[in-house]
């Protein structure tokens, strides 16, 4: 097949499983098309690449400002009509906006303040986007609706750039001329990334179809819905067809499935896991912080089962290159977006590798625990819905932990704007909205 006719294609059936999916979801406003094109967005290579507009990391795009600053534009006038109470919700979502403030505050020590004031600029974004979720009628169907838009769109490019824009789809591993599928992202755990979280996010919502008596009205959707998640475990598979080739994508699909069905069997047998939860993301946290400064690896076996070798391919040598950075500035690190530059990620690396590691350079020890304290926050809140929504907080907390698991080996932590964090944020704002809902009983509006 000619790769225009694949694309074309590509095209019309990608815009046919979106009308479908609009059709479903007949009560929720057209805002949700901004919430999907910003997780589209985090998901994927900033527009400077697809137009061949991209300079180095210092400069950034400008073409990428302005379509986030038209995005903006178009929230805050949305938020305006809906007469939206900004200063109950910043009150009540405190926990994104100190991270949001430190990150500012950060930029005053930073050795590239214009620079990190730019990237800041991308994080601050991310609360009034997401602003918008919160003043919908129904949020979680909003979340839903926007997120399997994003997949609808995200998966099926990513093949056909895959097969047949290969100079777009495809990458070779700089070392060892492995051929690495990318699709939308930049790289190929990026393409994992989606990948996995996608296969949760589907196995969660075809589960939700299960006790549904009138099943037959859903045929379609639970057709369409197998079909990415088929694709989503195809791509993930990769060139060589195997569940190890993107390890950490691999291991946290299976720790998000493992989280669905331990906290459904608890919840069977009226097991409180508030505690339990809150232990275990403690547990993570740790164990992501002190690896990359140990240089250990707590199961040894674990890298063997995952078809990599007792370096986690590189990452350990990644980790001993950067801790001693890391330790000049342990406290308060280099502020934020102001350590990566063009030469270093070509003396090291294009990543930490660890986002907790990313995160402390950053913006230090203090930073990092701001971070973790929104996280335990985050998972607590949640934990909290089990008893009366537990199916938003089983699929929730699956997010959470996968994110937390995924960050040991790669980078996401740190940054609000760039996928999954985008959908953490996202999930902390949902569980906070009984909280601005009572506001409105008092008078304020949202």
């Amino acid at each position: 097949m000619q790769p225009e006719l694949a694309l074309i294609l590509t095209c019309l059936f990608v815009t046919i499983i979106l009308i479908v999916e609009d059709r479903q979801n007949d009560d929720i406003s057209k805002t949700v098309w901004i919430l999907s094109i910003w997780l589209l967005y985090s998901v994927s290579k900033g527009l400077g690449y697809w137009f061949n507009m991209e300079r180095t990391i210092e400069e950034g795009s400008i073409l990428d400002r302005y379509f986030l600053l038209i995005l903006v534009i178009f929230a805050i006038a949305i938020l305006r009509k809906r007469n939206f109470d900004w200063s109950y919700a910043l009150k009540k979502n405190y926990f994104v906006v100190l991270i949001i403030g430190y990150m500012l505050l950060s930029i005053t020590w930073s050795t590239f303040p214009a620079i990190s004031f730019r990237r800041w600029g991308k994080e601050a974004i991310t609360l009034i986007i997401a602003f918008l979720l919160i003043t919908e009628q129904n949020p979680y169907k909003a979340f839903h609706s926007s997120f399997k838009k994003a997949i609808y769109i995200a998966l099926p490019f990513s093949l056909v750039l895959v097969k047949y824009f290969p100079q777009y789809g495809r990458a070779y591993h700089i070392h060892t001329g492995e051929l690495m599928w990318v699709g939308i992202a930049s790289q190929k755990n990026g393409l994992g990334l989606i990948c996995s979280f996608s296969a949760i996010f589907l196995i969660w919502s075809l589960w939700q179809f299960l006790p549904e008596k009138n099943i037959s009205s859903k045929k379609l959707q639970i057709l369409i819905d197998s079909a990415m998640l088929m694709l989503s475990i195809y791509l993930l598979l990769g060139p060589r067809r195997t569940l190890t080739y993107s390890s950490t994508s691999f291991f946290a699909l299976l720790i998000g499935l493992v989280t669905i069905i331990l906290l459904k069997i608890g919840i069977k047998k009226g097991i409180r896991v508030e505690n339990k939860i809150i232990i275990i993301v403690l547990i993570i946290i740790f164990t992501g912080t002190f690896m990359p400064f140990s240089g250990k690896i707590p199961i040894k076996e674990l890298p063997k089962m995952l078809g990599r070798d007792a370096t986690l391919t590189g990452r350990t040598q990644i980790w001993n290159a950067l801790v001693p950075y890391a330790s000049k500035k342990i406290l308060f690190g280099y502020g934020f977006g102001g350590f990566w530059t063009t030469s270093l990620r070509e003396q090291i690396s294009v990543s930490a590798h660890s986002g907790y590691l990313d995160t402390i350079l950053n913006v230090g020890i203090i930073g990092l625990l701001i971070f973790a304290a929104f996280l335990i926050s985050s998972a607590k809140i949640i934990a909290k819905t089990i008893k009366d929504n537990w199916q938003e907080a089983v699929l929730l907390l699956s997010i959470i932990f996968m994110y937390l698991v995924h960050n040991i080996t790669e980078s996401s932590l740190g940054h609000l704007g760039s996928f999954p964090s985008s959908l953490i944020v996202l999930s902390y704002l949902l569980n906070n909205m009984e909280n601005l809902k009572r506001g409105q009983t008092t008078g304020r509006s949202l």
